[in-house]
């Protein structure tokens, strides 16, 4: 089985009947205890040869806003690396996906909505950094990293280095990039940014420059990965990938849409927390999984009267990435453009009885800082803004969790917390509370009889 053959679904590990229903059961309240956490088993795809990213049951195949969809052909009659194969026919809603081959003899295509994308996009200060999605081309160019390729079926498409005369907004003089902007790229190189401008696929594979195999060549180096632009906008879409195979077709619907609240979750790994306790909480939401081959993490400032968002503050390590620099782009305005219903913003009240029992800190996936109150803080995010991080457990998993791998959070309760008081945390509309519980232990001495 290959890495990229899996996808996520999750189950409970504790029991149900210890700690209630999950939320999509439960009977709808003005304030819900969290619940035990998820983690990932693996799932299979529904086809033997084609992976497609957002195929995932525990979300009906739901993909929403700037989302990047991966598409992997994994296929050993075509998946040597020293031999010459056609490229594998691959459609998206019946227009052409162009696939190329990988090192590890797979092939691979990108794609995401063309609107979505420019207006991420348009976030994007820094190379390589924030939303980036490379530098854009209009469908029409005559642009072609390699003969017989091009990308005429689009919508449009992006380019990871920028050259070619291709736009982009951190090179475009502040100028926004919109739909009728797209320029007709050509085959004249230009000038190339000097490392990876896009920045919403990390993890890709390298291309096979094998000269007897699928030949490679620097041009596709340079502009690889490319994402291809369609157009999704009358939502609900349905959306059909297609590799048509020698022997029958092999199918994959995906719906672009708002992402159903009944599958955004939350989850923790205990019902009441006792002083001192680390307070890890999972949190269920396909629509932050932008990147499909590496870890998301989105950083949120918390503070119910004044609350932002930022994609990628920090990396997966919990290293400053955005944070500290222009590329850290509060991106709270921007949720409904992105297609955010109730979910995307978090908020958090952390004394709604009057007593504080939680505090933030650093962990392996947001770095804090004490202010010159001695409070914590990020590089862009104050500490009375309360920042707390959310890191995806697994590349394309759509799952994030509060905690690092040691499981550290970035709240844990005092040591001095009272009993029965509370903070509660909001998302997608749902307010729940992480309560201080005092819990007595029986001491035995002796062998039970």
């Amino acid at each position: 089985m290959t890495v990229r053959q899996i996808s996520f679904l999750f189950l409970f590990l504790l029991s149900l009947s210890s700690f209630g229903a999950p939320l999509s059961m439960q009977t709808a309240k003005a304030m819900d205890g969290l619940i035990p956490k998820y983690e990932p088993v693996q799932h299979i795809s529904s086809n033997p040869n084609l992976y497609v990213s957002a195929e995932n049951p525990l979300f009906k195949n739901y993909f929403s806003g700037p989302m990047v969809i991966e598409v992997i052909v994994i296929d050993p009659d075509i998946q040597r690396l020293d031999q010459a194969y056609g490229e594998p026919i691959v459609t998206v809603n019946g227009k052409r996906l162009r696939m190329a081959q990988g090192t590890d003899g797979n092939w691979y295509g990108y794609f995401a909505d063309r609107n979505q994308a420019i207006a991420a996009a348009n976030t994007a200060a820094l190379d390589g950094k924030g939303l980036n999605f490379g530098s854009f081309c209009d469908s029409n160019s005559i642009f072609s990293p390699k003969a017989g390729v091009d990308y005429s079926d689009t919508r449009g498409f992006t380019i990871a280095r920028g050259g070619f005369g291709s736009i982009s907004y951190a090179h475009n003089g502040g100028s926004k990039i919109t739909s009728s902007s797209l320029p007709i790229c050509t085959n004249i190189i230009g000038t190339l940014t000097s490392s990876q401008m896009e920045h919403v696929i990390r993890e890709n594979k390298t291309l096979n420059t094998n000269v007897n195999g699928f030949a490679a060549n620097a041009v596709y180096e340079d502009v690889w990965p490319v994402i291809q632009l369609y157009d999704f906008s009358a939502i609900p879409t349905p959306v059909t990938i297609d590799y048509q195979k020698g022997g029958g077709d092999q199918i994959v619907n995906l719906i672009f849409d708002r992402i159903p609240s009944n599958l955004i979750k939350v989850y923790t790994n205990r019902p009441d927390f006792p002083p001192g306790a680390q307070v890890q909480g999972d949190l269920l939401d396909p629509q932050l999984n932008i990147d499909p081959t590496s870890e998301d993490s989105w950083t949120w400032g918390a503070s119910m009267t004044n609350s932002s968002v930022y994609y990628m503050a920090f990396d997966r390590n919990g290293q400053p990435d955005a944070d500290g620099t222009p590329a850290m782009q509060n991106l709270i305005g921007n949720l409904t453009t992105f297609m955010f219903n109730h979910n995307g913003k978090v908020t958090e009240n952390p004394a709604p009885q009057g007593v504080l029992v939680a505090k933030q800190q650093s962990n392996g996936i947001q770095t804090l800082f004490k202010d010159s109150q001695g409070l914590l803080r990020t590089q862009s995010i104050s500490a009375r803004s309360i920042p707390v991080t959310a890191l995806e457990i697994e590349s394309d998993a759509g799952i994030f969790g509060s905690y690092d791998a040691s499981g550290i959070a970035d709240s844990v309760i005092l040591n001095n917390a009272p009993r029965d008081k509370s903070f509660t945390v909001t998302y997608n509309d749902r307010t729940y509370s992480v309560i201080v519980k005092y819990h007595d232990a029986k001491l035995v001495i002796g062998y039970p009889p």
